[in-house]
């Protein structure tokens, strides 16, 4: 269990770098409520996430126990994955910075269900920078624990996302006016972040992935340069 949560850092701070939740967050603490529509927009992009890793999760449960897929496919998806990290890796490095958060709707009279809308719809326009979420459900499923274990790593995987956003509230709380301006540094100093050192985190994360899963199916342990830690 340890090593599991371990090796979920990783995929944890690639999902979080992503900077289409905080364009969310921008965007519902300008609104007439600011506190209760960005608490209700955090709510539904965490129960959406949530939802939709378990939806996967249980998928490929399912597929594997109706083609009766040997227990190694879990290596394969591995080596799936970490060849799209290296694809948005590529990708990345190639286009820049794509500000995915202005595809989002957004108005200053938004109410409570808009920012539920919202949450669900910051989850759509994330979806295809969503490759490290899918490498974190594969090391849980890997992981062989219980499905209420899976159920709770999956949950804490998406407090842990949601939670450092959190700050911004209190930051509009206590600067008020002034927090337009500190949102608009921190917005582009995650935007300088996110396009600089994406494409270094995909490629570590893929060749993590690759590590395993070629040392598993060549008979030697999993992640072998776990014993440098």
């Amino acid at each position: 269990m340890g090593q599991l949560l371990l090796i979920l850092i990783p995929f944890l701070i690639a999902d979080i770098i992503n900077p289409v939740l905080l364009g969310g967050a921008i965007y519902t603490l300008g609104s007439r409520h600011p506190y209760q529509n960005t608490w209700a927009m955090y709510l539904s992009f965490l129960v959406t996430y949530l939802i939709s890793g378990l939806i996967i999760a249980v998928g490929i449960e399912l597929l594997t126990a109706a083609f009766e897929i040997p227990l190694y496919y879990d290596y394969i998806l591995e080596l799936f994955i970490a060849a799209l990290l290296f694809y948005f890796a590529w990708k990345q490095w190639k286009v820049g910075d794509q500000h995915p958060e202005k595809k989002l709707d957004h108005e200053v009279g938004m109410g409570v269900w808009d920012s539920l809308v919202l949450g669900l719809q910051i989850n759509l326009v994330g979806l295809p920078f969503a490759i490290p979420y899918l490498g974190a459900i594969d090391q849980i499923l890997k992981a062989e624990i219980s499905p209420f274990l899976t159920f709770f790593v999956l949950l804490l995987y998406n407090i842990a996302y949601v939670l450092p956003y959190t700050a911004m509230i209190a930051i509009r709380r206590i600067y008020h006016s002034e927090s337009a301006e500190i949102f608009k540094s921190i917005n582009l100093g995650m935007h300088r972040i996110y396009a600089k050192y994406m494409p270094w985190i995909f490629l570590i994360l893929g060749f993590i992935l690759i590590e395993d899963a070629v040392s598993y199916l060549i008979g030697y342990r999993e992640y072998s340069f776990l014993r440098i830690l």
